[in-house]
């Protein structure tokens, strides 16, 4: 069962029965299993002996529970990567990219590519043994699905080179101008407001986020200001020779007109698949009240479950207590998923008019939307590391022993909804 749910099932009730009375057992331990006040005074040395025996065996255990939880929780983040190996590769990554956008733009290109595919499989195993809940449907999302499409048409490029075929040019402005607004857009403003988004350099997981957000906009940097370099270097690859006729606003012909023509196939493609299947995918529980034994997630109810519910219910004057309820069960309706579409079109809209247009005419600007991502992915993994150094124990700890933490009224204010 998901954390925090409030709906405990008669096993989590039993072992938290057991636990408390073990808990009960240790204080009892501490405090001494006698009545003190049956001694007599000639046997007040050895009764206070007697009790530092019990306090200290007591003691000795807690200590050993304890140690034994740190334990676990240490060797669940290794076994999850948190190694020298993997932190090691994550680094060493970085300064590579770093290097090729800096000395050699014109190979970044077929970096991502050779690269990118690593990352899909990887990330693809790790989602499709996700727990609770299979997560290989998040590969449907906005992002993932824009990456696939530039790994499929570079890989494309590269192929017709090889045997000799040519690609028309009309298709190739139209890939251009599509992608340039999508990376350059949506994708670069995905970098600053999303909060997972982080340079955490052990986590693959991680890592494959920031790389399909960050990397498309990288290429495309390369690909828009250094298209001479990659020109000499790959003249049968790229061409390039509608470049100088391109405009960012030009109705469907320009790049905002294609980039949103590109994300509403997406929108629609998505929409349907929701709206048919998956909205009621992750439910826990079947309008009869049943167990639905949901598997698979999705990102809409990933991204709702994380507060965009609250958001939302806020705007429907839905009350809180409502909203919180529906992210333990993964009840989102219609009208939930309507406007959460309606907010991703709009924002995406806007950025790629905005951020899109000024990467688009100016490099600098470009640079500096660059260089503000790959700050503000650093600022993240830096929190997330200073919680694995502070935080992660103490927190874990409470959790685990919440049943001896309890407030005044008796209950144990781990769940979402106390």
């Amino acid at each position: 069962m998901a954390e925090g749910d409030t709906k405990a099932a008669p096993a989590d009730r039993t072992t938290a029965l057991s636990e408390q009375a073990e808990w009960a057992r240790l204080s009892a331990l501490q405090v001494a299993e006698y009545d003190i006040d049956d001694l007599s005074l000639d046997d007040d040395d050895d009764q206070t002996q007697k009790q530092e025996e019990h306090f200290k065996r007591g003691e000795k255990e807690t200590l050993l529970k304890v140690l034994n939880e740190m334990e676990e929780i240490a060797l669940k983040r290794t076994s999850e990567g948190f190694n020298e190996i993997n932190f090691s590769l994550g680094v060493l990554n970085c300064f590579l990219i770093s290097y090729l956008v800096g000395e050699c733009p014109q190979h970044l290109w077929l970096f991502y590519l050779i690269e990118a595919p690593f990352f899909f499989i990887l990330k693809f195993y790790k989602m499709w043994f996700a727990k609770p809940l299979n997560q290989a449907l998040y590969y449907m999302d906005f992002c993932w699905i824009m990456n696939f499409l530039a790994v499929f048409f570079l890989g494309l490029f590269v192929s017709a080179e090889a045997l000799g075929a040519q690609i028309n040019e009309d298709v190739r402005a139209i890939l251009f101008k599509s992608s340039l607004g999508v990376a350059c857009g949506v994708l670069m403003m995905a970098n600053i407001v999303l909060n997972f988004v982080a340079c955490i350099f052990h986590d693959v997981s991680s890592m494959t986020s920031l790389f399909i957000h960050l990397m498309p906009p990288m290429v495309m940097y390369t690909l828009r200001w250094h298209s001479d370099d990659i020109l000499s270097s790959w003249p049968n690859v790229f061409t390039f020779s509608y470049l100088g006729e391109v405009q960012y606003f030009g109705g469907m012909n320009g790049v905002a007109g294609c980039s949103a023509a590109l994300y509403f196939m997406w929108w629609i493609f998505y929409s349907s698949f929701m709206l048919l299947v998956g909205i009621n995918l992750p439910r826990k529980f079947k309008p009869n009240g049943a167990n639905a034994n949901p598997r698979w997630d999705t990102v809409f109810h990933s991204t709702m479950r994380t507060g965009a519910c609250v958001t939302i219910g806020k705007f429907r004057k839905r009350p809180t207590a409502d909203s919180l309820q529906r992210m333990e069960e993964n009840n989102f309706d219609m009208v939930d998923f309507f406007l959460y579409m309606m907010g991703h079109m709009v924002s995406s809209m806007l950025a790629i008019c905005t951020v899109g247009y000024g990467c688009f005419s100016n490099k600098y600007f470009f640079k500096a939307m660059l260089g503000a991502s790959a700050v503000l992915a650093v600022v993240r993994g830096g929190k997330r590391y200073t919680y694995y150094s502070t935080k992660m124990y103490s927190k874990a700890l409470k959790k685990r022993f919440s049943y001896a933490i309890e407030s005044n009224d008796g209950k144990s204010g781990y769940s979402r909804m106390s």
